[in-house]
């Protein structure tokens, strides 16, 4: 056990909870790991971040103690006969404990096979003839100990709820969470009979009150700033005086005070207000108060209970720079002994945040993308922290991703999808751009260090990039079946989710003009010819190019050179692959149901050389 303050959460196991089940073998539905400095639950909406959260809430209770209520909702539903759970259990193991954290719990701690101390406390609810019973215990075998109510306050946690209402938790008031914070640290303990520091200045303030309201006028007082003859508020003490008597026995000779009551210390603390400026802050600042709060309160000497923060929604009202400057000084406060558990809908914070730090949820299962759990490298954790921006980070939310290597295809691949009706945004898929060959770096994020996969269809698309020449033909020495084999070896997963789709020849581009959509290719080319930095292509030779039906040059009884042909301006440099993508997309778009089916004879055709059958399979993968 180390000198230093440094308790903290390890594990969680659930059992029968919410949309967490169990397994067949009776073993926990989750049983998750985590690190001992940041946590990100990132995810969809219903993927089971609340769902954790909510389980340790339940199980440790909050530094705020709000109140729990469960209901039929919280036990696991079967998803096939749709009973419900009679039963769920929450498991919370921590470790790390410094010799003055673990005096506070010794007759509950155990050691584990490593002869480290730890605590494990477990929540369970039974739900018996619709009355719900909940028992906390502490300890490794199936009684335990009952925790002590000090104890229980010691392992709190605090919590930060979403959409949280900072204006409230500052305000002054018996409530007031800064009350609650400010009592704890030691400065306000007051010692003996002795008053207070802020007592003594309340003091002072209240005999400034009552002389204000014994005098008609005041007299200079050059420290307060009053000159001097400023109406005092005796008239309105006297009609008090006046009124009060009335209702009093003639011997009673006692009088109205007007006057700050009480001044003593817990009062005085719960008047107080916690401000930035002296107008009313936004919600963003005031969350950025309410946050700063919290910490300094874990962070108060002799804290020797659980230093966890619970964190849902951490862009609630803060814009993304904000956002990132509370998660880069978090990650930079080395020193300090606080535990997060962040949850996040933001792409920002999902790339911003190194990913060993990350738990991607989904379906109600939780992986992590640690070094210990999947197929990353440390090269590639060096490659995804440089390259993983918000644009790619929309992949944590996806229930299907689609990975393509540049803009082209990032661009035609949405607009087919929604010809062939399979539109990727109703599928939860999304398409990561990763502009450049290094596509297994962010395959591998999907893929765990077992062999297995996460449960995300993944589909890889690259180009084959075969050489070619002038007519379209191999050049010597090349194997498109060698090439294409060593391709999905490579980033291929064993259970199927994670597949690789290439081209069919060469590119994209020359793919499809090899297929039935050549000329709505070969149109969107030279409009990109037309198209520079400078200048846009102008209506009329827009008109011309739309309106040419003279497609003689591709005659040819060889698709391979009419590709070739209708390729050369790209790859001669001569027009712009993304300006070709979006007219392209255009194009096939304004002719939906054509398009529809030259795609559909294209891809029946089924002979794998041509075309665009290979995206038309890779949108079913992830879309089935």
């Amino acid at each position: 056990m180390k000198e230093g303050n440094s308790m903290y959460f390890k594990n969680i196991k659930i059992w029968n909870f919410r949309s967490i089940g169990e397994n067949p073998n009776g073993a926990a539905g989750l049983n998750l790991d985590f690190n001992s400095k940041l946590n990100l639950l990132i995810g969809a909406n219903d993927s089971g971040k609340t769902t954790i959260i909510d389980a340790i809430r339940y199980c440790l209770g909050t530094q705020t103690y709000d109140s729990i209520r469960l209901d039929d909702e919280d036990f696991y539903q079967n998803p096939t006969t749709k009973e419900r759970a009679k039963e769920f259990k929450i498991e919370i193991t921590f470790s790390g404990f410094s010799v003055n954290e673990a005096a506070q719990f010794l007759e509950y701690l155990h050691f584990n096979d490593k002869n480290e101390a730890e605590l494990t406390v477990s929540f369970t609810a039974t739900n018996k003839e619709n009355r719900i019973i909940t028992n906390l215990r502490a300890g490794i075998d199936e009684e335990g100990q009952y925790l002590e109510g000090n104890i229980r306050d010691l392992l709190r946690v605090t919590y930060l709820k979403p959409l949280r209402d900072a204006e409230m938790e500052l305000s002054p008031g018996y409530r007031s969470r800064l009350y609650q914070i400010l009592k704890s640290h030691s400065i306000f303990v007051k010692k003996d009979n002795e008053k207070h520091p802020l007592e003594k200045y309340f003091g002072y303030a209240n005999n400034l009150v009552l002389n204000f309201f014994e005098k008609d006028q005041l007299e200079p007082n050059a420290e307060l700033e009053i000159k001097g003859g400023e109406v005092g508020g005796k008239k309105i003490k006297d009609i008090f005086n006046s009124q009060t008597k009335e209702f009093l026995e003639n011997k009673d000779n006692r009088e109205p005070q007007i006057k700050i009551i009480p001044a003593e210390l817990q009062s005085i603390l719960r008047k107080l207000e916690l401000v930035l400026e002296e107008n009313k802050a936004g919600l963003g600042t005031l969350n950025l108060l309410y946050m700063a709060a919290e910490l300094i309160h874990l962070s108060r000497e002799n804290n020797y209970g659980l230093r966890l923060v619970l964190v849902e929604e951490l862009e609630a009202h803060l814009h993304p720079q904000a956002q990132l400057r509370v998660l880069k000084s978090l990650l930079n406060k080395k020193d300090e002994n606080i535990q997060y558990i962040f949850t996040t809908h933001s792409t920002l914070l999902g790339s911003s945040i190194p990913l060993e730090y990350i738990k991607l949820c989904f379906d109600g299962k939780v992986f992590s993308l640690d070094k210990d759990s999947t197929a990353l490298n440390e090269s590639d954790y060096q490659f995804l922290e440089r390259f993983l921006d918000a644009t790619k980070a929309n992949l944590f939310f996806a229930k299907g991703v689609i990975i393509v290597e540049g803009d082209a295809e990032n661009l035609i691949i949405p607009t087919i999808a929604e010809i062939i009706y399979r539109p990727l945004h109703k599928y939860g898929v999304s398409i990561v751009n990763v502009g450049s060959k290094a596509l297994l770096r962010y395959a591998n994020i999907f893929k765990q260090k077992n062999g297995s996969s996460l449960p995300i269809k993944v589909a890889i698309i690259t180009d084959l990039d075969m050489k070619i020449d002038e007519n379209g033909n191999l050049k010597s020495g090349q194997d498109i079946n060698q090439e294409r084999k060593k391709i999905e070896d490579k980033f291929n997963s064993q259970d199927g989710n994670i597949k690789v789709f290439t081209s069919p020849y060469k590119t994209l581009e020359f793919d499809i003009a090899l297929g039935n959509l050549y000329i709505y290719m070969h149109k969107a080319i030279q409009i990109a010819r037309k198209c520079t930095r400078d200048n846009w292509i102008d209506n009329d030779e827009l008109r011309n190019i739309l309106s040419d039906s003279d497609d003689s040059m591709f005659n040819e009884a060889d698709i391979y050179k009419r590709a070739y042909n209708i390729y050369k301006p790209l790859n001669n440099n001569q027009a712009s692959k993304s300006i070709t993508a979006q007219w392209f997309a255009k194009l096939i778009l304004d002719d939906k149901e054509n398009v529809k089916s030259l795609i559909e004879d294209d891809y029946n055709k089924n002979q794998g050389i041509q075309g665009i059958k290979y995206i038309i399979d890779a949108i079913k993968h992830v879309t089935e």
